[in-house]
């Protein structure tokens, strides 16, 4: 079979390596001279493109047409016949819209002093040399081209792309950093991020108008907060650009008979499923999305295009691979009452690792409660609403729900019926009969084994939905969020499924006898699938038998991805993968024999 990929960057390569492991031939299409997409932009993402890619790069079954586009499209019995832009015709059996995301370009704001983020990006790569020597003080701005009338929707990474830029200026250079938001929409443990920036000087500031006057030597800024219009000076300024559907959505629409939504992605029929027959689609051809969830689509419209999905997700659950929980329901409050709060804000980012699951529920609650006639007050730090979220969040403001947002050293209070809000530009006092708060639902979250809470960025971005090769997770806990993304990641994890199980893996074994319990192995190893265990051990001193505890290591196996790591940093040679320890025998064993034996 024959599955044409439209677009090269993460999110098709990774439907790639799945059609590739089921035996299958995939082509990629990409418009560009070069795979990698808006990922390859990124300094420090390329590498690990270039890491991915370079996986299958040379496989038999692939191949990549790099500088072309599709012209023309016939549907026949059993796929599609796709002529090129250089001329050559392709035959496709399946076809995977792959088309990643465009960067918004605001041509109105640019100059010298005044960057796109993936310019101040490409600034501050280490590969081009030193920084500029006014580099003293930065300020960011988001939401450049997101949440507004002309694109309604959030563009999702963001926020995310500006913590991480902070990180590697920091990393870089020690300038006087200010971030601009309207909401701070993180994810995961880049809360954590924010608190140690925030620990470290870098200033937040709420603030939705913004104004540029660039000159030589700097940036004016003017914006309008805690009811006063001010004025600042920066040297440079970098513009979280928004991301929007690739324009080649329109025309590849119009050849392969798929439908867009109004927002210009691709509209699924079913998860990942567009509504022309043999078509699929992942990726920033679907919606806002960032390098993990681009993988995991992928992963899934790569199951898609090959296999029975419905046959592999139920082998899958009965072998009890894909984990899942219910996730809590908000208790509506009940009696007679005229007015509700709900308060979306917490200071542990523990807890806010979980805002965007508790942002949808309450924006939800707050909707039917409105419907009903109550008033309906939601106060918040940052209501997290991604991507199609966002419309969601909007509709709500323009049915009734009043939506306060907490600025920078405002504190909430709720007593006897009131609700009060403090701070140095203002202070609001206004009945709300019952208040529904982010910490009622605190105990929700506790003592779950939550992927986006136990995994590392790296280890999510390339592994979107395993917890170990025996638990690939889903749904709530994979990442509390909008329901619509379980079925999208019960296809990814598919996916992941069959690449662990294409390969069977030999797993390092500990030579326990000789094993001191140093835990350099522990240390190195990135999946944290090696534990110092204390066993038990009977010793005889002057007479008298002790017992006595010996640290040793040990392998679990579940979450071991046999990287070597641990292998190549034991300084003992105890820890070995099975054929090193045969050849560590026949060695031992030839070093006996005579050499006239051997020779």
């Amino acid at each position: 079979m024959n599955v044409l990929i439209l677009g090269g960057g993460i999110s098709g390569v990774s439907a790639a390596k799945v059609v590739l492991k089921e035996g299958h031939r995939a082509i990629i299409l990409e418009s560009t001279p070069e795979l990698g997409g808006t990922m390859a932009r990124i300094a420090n993402c390329r590498i690990g493109f270039k890491t991915f890619f370079d996986e299958i790069k040379d496989h038999p079954n692939l191949q990549v047409i790099r500088g072309a586009s599709v012209t023309a499209a016939r549907k026949e019995a059993d796929g599609f016949s796709v002529t090129l832009s250089d001329g050559e015709v392709v035959e496709a059996h399946r076809v995977i819209v792959a088309a990643g995301l465009s960067p918004y370009d605001p041509v109105e704001y640019k100059g010298k002093r005044v960057l796109t983020s993936l310019e101040y990006d490409a600034r501050i790569d280490q590969k081009n040399g030193e920084l500029p020597e006014d580099f003293n003080k930065i300020g960011f701005f988001l939401c450049v081209g997101s949440r507004s009338k002309e694109y309604p929707l959030c563009s999702s990474v963001c926020c995310s792309y500006t913590i991480r830029e902070v990180k590697w200026t920091l990393q870089r250079a020690k300038p006087e950093i200010a971030v601009f938001y309207n909401d701070l929409r993180l994810f995961g443990q880049e809360f954590y991020l924010e608190k140690i920036y925030r620990d470290a000087g870098v200033r937040f500031v709420r603030a939705n108008s913004r104004y540029f006057e660039e000159d030589e030597e700097g940036v004016t800024v003017r914006y309008f907060v805690d009811g006063e219009l001010r004025e600042e000076r920066f040297n440079y300024i970098v513009l979280a650009i928004g991301l929007r559907p690739n324009p080649g959505l329109k025309d590849l629409s119009a050849l392969f008979g798929f439908s867009l939504n109004e927002y210009g992605f691709v509209a699924e029929e079913e998860p990942l499923v567009t509504d022309a027959s043999g078509v699929f689609a992942c990726g920033g051809a679907l919606e806002p999305m960032n390098i993990k969830d681009s993988i995991l689509t992928g992963f899934g419209a790569g199951i898609l295009s090959v296999k029975d999905a419905e046959l592999m997700t139920a082998a899958a659950r009965e072998e009890g691979l894909l984990r899942d929980e219910d996730p809590p329901e908000i208790v509506m409050p009940d009696g007679d009452f005229d007015s509700c709060a709900f308060y979306l804000g917490t200071d542990d980012p523990g807890d806010a690792m979980f805002t965007e699951y508790m942002s949808a529920r309450f924006i939800e609650a707050a909707r039917k409660l409105k419907a009903t006639g109550k008033t309906v007050y939601v106060v918040t730090k940052n209501t997290v609403m991604p991507s199609y979220d966002e419309v969601t969040f909007e509709k709500a403001r323009r049915e009734g729900v009043v939506v306060i947002n907490l600025e920078e050293g405002e504190t909430f209070g709720a007593s006897g019926g009131t609700i009060t809000i403090t701070g140095p530009g203002r202070e609001l006092t206004l009945t709300a009969d019952r208040v529904i708060s982010f910490g009622d639902y605190r105990d929700h979250f506790k003592g779950r084994e939550f992927l986006c809470v136990f995994r590392s960025e790296p280890q999510l971005r390339w592994n979107p939905t395993r917890w170990s090769r025996k638990k690939y997770h889903i749904g709530f806990l994979r990442h509390p969020r909008d329901r619509r993304w379980k079925p999208r990641e019960v296809l990814g994890a598919l996916g992941e499924i069959l690449l662990d199980r294409e390969e069977e893996r030999l797993y390092p074994t500990v030579e326990e006898e000789r094993c001191s319990g140093c835990g350099a192995c522990k240390d190195a190893c990135p999946q944290k699938a090696i534990d110092i265990a204390i066993t038990e051990k009977q010793v005889s001193v002057f007479g008298p038998i002790f017992s006595t505890g010996i640290p040793k290591a040990h392998v679990d196996e579940g979450a071991c991805v046999a990287c070597g790591l641990c292998v190549s940093t034991c300084p003992s040679d105890v820890i070995k993968f099975p054929e090193q320890e045969e050849k560590h025998k026949v060695e031992e064993c030839m070093a006996h024999v005579p050499a006239e034996k051997t020779a």
